[in-house]
């Protein structure tokens, strides 16, 4: 028998909780923590890129320009993937997306670190791009599709920590790699990233039903062309509702800052404060790591503490980016735990954010049947950022220095929140069945 409750009126369709029929415990604690182990080995062939840039300029004689046009391939095709990605992973399902796009990403780093040729790089990290943006779409409907909306901020929290601690592990890696040569951080990674999605291939199915259980989030019984009907008649809903193009133009912004660190914080910390590559490598890790706790936190604050009102924590945690970064500009030259403060507390309040917007927030919108198309439609439009980034990073930083590249991120955090506000009592609401 059913009780009656209300709906979120803006999801393409009602989110049903049922409580007979579950997956065990067990068995959903080894999707999630298989599909978090997978995103965090997404970076593995992706941020080594940015750990191997001085070396490369060095030995290959590449400007500054060269290396941003590497980035601006890469950044364009996969802020293209994230539309695409996301329109194709609800229909093909986010086990063959991954699997398919971590292989793919994994033979481009291979080419990439045995190549020696500019267009070349381009070529091959463009086409790395388009396929690591399998990776948060087909992941983010994995993720919606196994677990409900009543805990989804702090799973998310709790899941999100994976590109933090991704990017944590990918440049201790590939810093670590680099007394072999730069070519070596590309080559290793690789290997894991192989055999992580082997382990993806064996575990993981696209739904508990697939193994016997309850889905979720849908009725019983529907058949595959129900279910194909249904998630036509989402696709459109989801594309017409305000909040996830107001998501996407605050991911923009957070996208824009968070790429200009992943890309050039460890050439940034060799430039202005004279370190060498690897110590560069690993004092730019405190970036990464300081979004963990806080990510884990904003999860537990949006769903504990503010009633699941995810848009909202996000919207607190932009404007404390804001003040992280002021306080950055003035700790940051007192020295080196000062600066890793600096850095923890500016990766934290970024990630944090980051997190939400893209994760918890944006499943809720996309339900059941269009998790993936809401979660690559707002990291599409936040991609655009991460390609305007690979212009005015070096633009700002060439031509007004550092300082002020910092001084433009303190406004854009402040304007990221702002698309945030007309949504701050939104929560999703769940119907119950028993």
């Amino acid at each position: 028998m059913s009780r009656p409750t209300t709906t979120d009126p803006t999801s393409p369709s009602p989110v049903v909780v049922v409580t007979e029929g579950r997956a065990p415990a067990s068995v959903e604690q080894r999707v999630f923590w298989l599909s978090w182990l997978s995103y965090f080995s997404y970076y593995f062939t992706r941020s080594n890129f940015s750990v191997a840039k001085k070396p490369m300029q060095l030995e290959l004689g590449l400007s500054k320009d060269d290396l941003k046009y590497i980035d601006l391939a890469s950044l364009s095709a996969y802020c293209v993937g994230q539309f695409v990605h996301g329109a194709i992973g609800d229909a093909l399902g986010p086990r063959r997306l991954v699997v398919l796009g971590m292989l793919a990403s994994a033979v481009c780093s291979v080419l990439f670190g045995l190549n020696s040729i500019l267009s070349v790089f381009i070529l091959l990290w463009a086409v790395n791009g388009f396929v690591q943006a399998t990776g948060w779409p087909g992941n983010g409907k994995l993720m919606a599709s196994w677990f409900d909306t009543r805990t989804r901020g702090e799973r998310m929290g709790v899941w999100s920590t994976c590109y933090q601690a991704g990017g944590v592990a990918a440049k201790l890696l590939a810093t670590a790699l680099l007394v072999y040569g730069w070519r070596m951080s590309f080559l290793g990674p690789a290997l894991w990233v192989v055999v992580v999605a082997g382990a993806f291939w064996l575990v993981i199915r696209d739904r508990p039903s697939e193994l016997g259980y309850r889905d979720p989030e849908i009725k019983a019984g529907l058949s595959k062309e129900e279910l194909a009907r249904l998630r036509r008649e989402a696709w459109p809903v989801v594309l017409k509702n305000i909040r996830v193009w107001c998501l996407g133009i605050t991911y923009f912004f957070m996208k824009l800052m968070r790429y200009a660190f992943i890309y050039w914080l460890p050439f940034y910390l060799a430039e202005a404060y004279k370190y060498d590559a690897a110590k560069a490598g690993y004092v730019s890790i405190a970036f990464d790591a300081g979004g963990i706790p806080l990510v884990i936190f904003a999860g537990f604050m949006a769903d504990r503490l503010l009633g699941r009102r995810r848009i909202a924590t996000a919207a607190f945690w932009c404007f404390a980016l804001c003040g992280a970064l002021a306080l950055y500009r003035v700790i940051g030259d007192d020295g080196l735990g000062w600066n890793i403060l600096g850095l923890s507390l500016v990766g934290g309040t970024l990630f944090a954010a980051d997190s939400l917007v893209s994760g918890s927030a944006s499943q809720d919108i996309g339900g059941a049947h269009a998790s993936a198309l809401a979660c690559g439609v707002v990291n599409g439009v936040g991609s655009i950022g991460g390609i305007v980034q690979a212009f005015t990073t070096v633009w700002i930083s060439d031509t007004y220095g550092w300082d002020a590249l910092f001084q433009v991120f303190m406004a854009l955090a402040f304007l990221s929140a702002l698309p945030l506000l007309p949504f701050l009592r939104v929560r999703p609401q769940v119907v119950e069945t028993t």
